[in-house]
């Protein structure tokens, strides 16, 4: 049976249910006023007495309004219905999850996997400035969008450093498999080191073909989380050594030890600098090609680093150009 939907919420037409949220109903709506498609959350009135989650729905809005990057998703407006229903509209990603793609086709090739946790830590750098901590980082909150983009999206247990904590009623805040040791004990009281610990185990996911912590039970899964250490010998040799070392220590059980996410982006930008500036046409063949189970050729090709080293010397050469000519300007 499918769902009934709403004549209005707020000033937008709903026209799809999309589902079941973890606090409320989720709708594609068409906004007439800018002729654009919105994705809108309604929280359901039987948690309404319960004074945390209007909280936790409220402070995902506010989470997303602080920040303002590209692969994070944008909310457009936070109200309360006369109804007294609580509503959350949000920028519609048009795509699909990583966690879909990866269900077709387990590895992709090292470029996409570059480009994604770039895209991915870069955002989670972005929000760690802000004191936010996402801490649910998994395949299915990372979508590639209609553009070849990489997206991050659902900051629905994020913690505001700079506000006070909820009161949890929850164990773990998070998915099982892909949490850091610290979040297992105690999610209240993790740092942005545990995003970066859960980037680590999708980047092992990515490059290894499967998450390598994943158990038969979850007591196998977080004692694997705490216990296991991903050896370099698990990568085949398409994997660069030194990329392999940088994951290990992105999944140090120690939180201290492990890179921040600024650094983890950095490392993969420099790790790029010989592909082409813009991966979304790549990005786009590629998913496109994994959801129709097919082979792509349509991949980047590699600039060497001797005619990079020219375009720097030819840079180089036109600076002192241009320098010479305005001095002789200058004297005549």
């Amino acid at each position: 049976m499918s769902e009934a939907l709403p004549k209005k919420i707020g000033v937008y037409k709903p026209t799809q249910f999309l589902g079941h949220g973890a606090m409320g109903n989720v709708y594609l709506c068409h906004d007439e006023s800018l002729n654009r498609m919105v994705v809108v959350k309604q929280m359901v009135p039987s948690l309404y007495d319960h004074g945390t989650f209007v909280e936790r729905f409220e402070r995902e809005a506010k989470i997303l309004a602080k920040l303002n990057h590209p692969v994070i998703v944008q909310p457009y407006a936070l109200w309360q219905e006369t109804s007294g229903q609580y509503s959350l509209a949000m920028e519609f990603v048009y795509g699909k999850s990583l966690r879909v793609l990866l269900d077709k086709k387990p590895k992709p090739p090292l470029w996409a996997v570059m480009e994604i946790l770039y895209n991915l830590s870069s955002a989670l750098a972005e929000a760690h400035r802000y004191g936010i901590i996402h801490r649910d980082i998994k395949p299915a909150n990372i979508m590639i969008d209609k553009n070849g983009r990489v997206r991050l999206l659902d900051f629905g247990v994020a913690h505001d450093e700079n506000d006070q904590e909820l009161t949890e009623d929850f164990a773990q805040l998070g998915t099982a498999s892909y949490m850091s040791p610290e979040q297992i004990h105690d999610s209240k009281s993790i740092t942005p080191a545990s995003d970066v610990f859960s980037i680590g185990i999708i980047a092992c996911e990515l490059l290894l073909g499967q998450n390598p912590f994943r158990g038969t039970s979850l007591a196998e899964t977080f004692s694997n989380i705490q216990k296991k250490k991903v050896s370099s010998k698990f990568f085949d040799a398409s994997v660069p050594k030194e990329m392999v070392i940088f994951i290990q220590k992105m999944l140090s059980k120690d939180p201290k030890k492990r890179p921040m996410a600024n650094d983890v982006a950095e490392f993969f930008s420099m790790n790029m600098r010989r592909y082409p500036r813009d991966l979304r046409p790549y990005i786009l063949e590629w998913a496109n090609a994994t959801l129709n189970e097919a082979e792509t050729t349509f991949t980047p090709a590699m600039y060497s680093e001797k005619k990079k080293l020219s375009f720097k010397a030819g840079l180089i050469t036109g600076a002192v150009v241009s320098i010479i000519a305005a001095i002789a300007i200058h004297f005549f």
